[in-house]
C-alpha cells in the first residue's frame, strides 16, 4: 500500500508541475517546484537512498517535459534528495522552521546547480537576469510551501499506512 502512495505522490508532483504551477505563475509570478518538494518529503521520511532515486526520477521527468538540458534537473534533484536524507538524520523532522529553511536552501541550491550546469554545457545561451528573478520568486514560494506540503504528505502517508496495517489478510483456506 505504501508503494501505491509513493506512486500517487510522484504522479501528483508531475501533474502539479505541469498543470497547476501555471496558475501559480499567473497569480504570483512564480512557479513552485513540486517535484523538488516531493523529493524533499521522501528524503526527509525515507532516507538518502530513496531521496536520491526519487529526485533523479522526478528530475529526469522534468528534463524530458521542459525540453532543456537533459540530465541537469535529474542530477540536481537527485543530489538534493540524497543530501536531505543525510541532513535529516541529525535534526528534528517536524519543525516548521526547519522544513521552511530546508525548502529555501534546497531550492536555492537547485537553481544554482542548474545554472552552473547550463553555463558549463550550454555556454552560448548564458543565464539571464530574468532567470535569477524567477528563481528568487520560486525560492520564496517553495520556502513557504515546503512545510505545508511535507506535513500534508506525512499525514496522508500515516493515514494510509495505519489503515493498511490494521486490515487483516483474507482467509486463504
Amino acid at each position: 500500500m505504501i508503494v501505491l502512495f509513493y506512486i500517487f505522490a510522484l504522479a501528483a508532483a508531475l501533474v502539479i508541475q505541469t498543470v497547476i504551477s501555471g496558475y501559480f505563475h499567473t497569480w504570483l509570478g512564480a512557479r513552485p517546484d513540486a517535484m523538488l518538494l516531493v523529493t524533499l518529503y521522501i528524503g526527509v521520511n525515507r532516507g538518502s537512498e530513496s531521496g536520491l532515486v526519487t529526485g533523479f526520477f522526478l528530475g529526469l521527468m522534468k528534463d524530458i517535459l521542459s525540453g532543456g538540458l537533459l540530465g541537469s534537473n535529474a542530477l540536481s534533484k537527485g543530489l538534493l534528495g540524497y543530501l536531505t536524507g543525510n541532513v535529516v538524520r541529525n535534526i528534528g523532522r517536524s519543525s516548521w522552521i526547519f522544513l521552511g529553511s530546508l525548502g529555501l536552501f534546497a531550492t536555492a541550491l537547485d537553481a544554482f546547480i542548474w545554472a552552473t550546469l547550463s553555463v558549463v554545457f550550454e555556454p552560448d545561451l548564458g543565464i539571464s537576469n530574468e532567470y535569477w528573478i524567477a528563481s528568487m520568486k520560486t525560492i520564496a514560494l517553495n520556502a513557504i510551501l515546503a512545510p505545508f506540503i511535507i506535513h500534508l504528505l506525512s499525514l496522508a502517508e500515516a493515514r494510509i499506512v495505519s489503515s493498511s496495517v490494521s486490515v487483516p489478510y483474507p482467509d486463504r483456506s
